[in-house]
């Protein structure tokens, strides 16, 4: 076959043909410099997108004020409440999330039918901070899926309130108000549920057989036993 003449650079191309463009790379000690106008924009570009980085991660938390009451919490008046025995706390380490974002996780991750906790509590991250949430396990009074599957665990979700604390308390302590809404959710159950006591308000890592430092050092848990203790004597109920 033969091959088309090569074209003459000095001839101009025929009408309809393509043009090729060739880049060269230039070191950056010979590359023209930014004009004065790009420049002022590329800088308010960087400190725009560093501000909105500072409010996303300094962003003031909205607080949940309203009152705890048993009322807001308590299931459906024809379900009967189980006899729990022990109230097991959990972190979720992470730095924020809430109670449909646990539900998803443990659907699609773990394969289970929903959120394995009973309650969950806000840090002021995607949930209002100290805002507490009663998913379907508590409305329906039935067992949890969060303390292990081993056999020796298994009275710890069958009769185990499980608490998950949104936030990472290995990293840091918790908030003292979201504390003070965890005092007052613990004081309901142990008022209302007689099998219950403040000794049995346990962390994860108290579950026989668990190897983890869940719900992290950051909560002291004789604290918070001491703190619901207080609560029930300032409410004039009895102490178990």
């Amino acid at each position: 076959m033969n091959q088309p003449p090569p074209h003459d650079p000095q001839e101009p191309r025929p009408p309809g043909r393509n043009t090729t463009l060739r880049l060269a790379a230039v070191p950056a000690a010979e590359a023209p410099p930014l004009d004065r106008t790009t420049r002022f924009l590329a800088v308010v570009a960087v400190l725009a997108l560093v501000a909105v980085l500072v409010w996303v991660i300094s962003r003031p938390q909205v607080r949940h004020n309203e009152p705890l009451t048993w009322n807001a919490i308590a299931p459906p008046p024809a379900t009967a409440i189980h006899p729990w025995r022990f109230i097991v706390l959990h972190h979720s380490a992470s730095r924020g999330g809430d109670a449909q974002v646990i539900d998803r996780d443990h659907q699609s991750q773990n394969g289970w039918d929903g959120i394995g906790y009973h309650f969950v509590v806000g840090n002021g991250v995607d949930m209002p901070l100290g805002r507490i949430e009663a998913t379907f396990r508590w409305r329906q009074q039935s067992h949890g899926a969060h303390a292990g599957a081993l056999p020796l665990q298994k009275p710890y979700n069958t009769d185990g309130i499980g608490v998950c604390l949104i936030g990472n308390y290995e990293q840091q302590a918790i908030d003292p108000y979201a504390e003070r809404r965890l005092v007052e959710l613990c004081a309901h159950l142990i008022d209302r549920i007689p099998t219950l006591s403040v000794g049995r308000i346990i962390g994860h890592r108290d579950v026989p057989g668990k190897s983890t430092a869940c719900p992290g050092r950051g909560i002291d848990l004789e604290r918070l036993r001491f703190l619901v203790r207080k609560e029930l004597l300032a409410r004039g109920l009895t102490v178990r």
